[in-house]
């Protein structure tokens, strides 16, 4: 059983002994004890990122030098990090999840194996994306690896991009969600949906 789940029983279980000591009605029972396990809940901190579940291809980059000075990994999103080809070069490359030490600001770090260094997306880094320039990816929520194949177009967004790699598929669950890709250069946004 997932610690979230194992405190939140705990924490209703705790809700009904005192609400059953203040003799309160039986239907309140239920709603009290659902309204603090929300809130409760909400409370919890992200999981944390444990070192042993760091892919080894990044785990020295991760712990040292400017990187682990100016980012930490941010177990917030799950999975916090993906894996796929985003260069097209045949080798692995990864996509961490990310958070700015200074100002807390989130984003994507992205490694390409070929280059052997991080690219950094938001966390205090702008990236444009969907039309305007955005420092953090907070309000984003769900990611995975896109495969190479053919772009739908988007919602206007113009022409889709032609792929040379994986993309990463990114957005807000139940919302908008677009793109990130490779250009051969540099990482850009291509908006999917909204």
């Amino acid at each position: 059983m997932s610690r979230l789940v194992s405190l939140g029983i705990a924490r209703i279980h705790s809700a009904i002994i005192w609400e059953e000591n203040l003799n309160l009605p039986g239907k309140s029972i239920s709603l009290f004890a659902l309204i603090c396990f929300v809130f409760n809940c909400a409370k919890l901190p992200a999981q944390s990122v444990e070192s042993e579940n760091i892919p080894s291809d990044v785990l020295e980059a991760v712990s040292s030098g400017y990187f682990a000075e100016t980012y930490v990994l941010d177990g917030r999103m799950n999975p916090f990090y993906l894996r796929g080809d985003f260069d097209g070069d045949g080798k692995p490359d990864y996509a961490l999840w990310i958070k700015a030490k200074a100002g807390s600001a989130t984003g994507i770090a992205i490694w390409l194996s070929s280059q052997k260094k991080f690219i950094i997306l938001g966390a205090g880094v702008p990236f444009n994306f969907a039309g305007s320039k955005e420092t953090t990816f907070e309000n984003l929520n769900v990611w995975e690896v896109y495969g190479k194949r053919p772009v739908e177009r988007g919602v206007e967004a113009g022409v889709p991009p032609k792929l040379i790699g994986e993309a990463i598929l990114v957005g807000k669950s139940e919302s908008g969600n677009g793109l990130i890709y490779w250009t051969g250069k540099s990482f850009k946004w291509y908006q999917q949906g909204d």
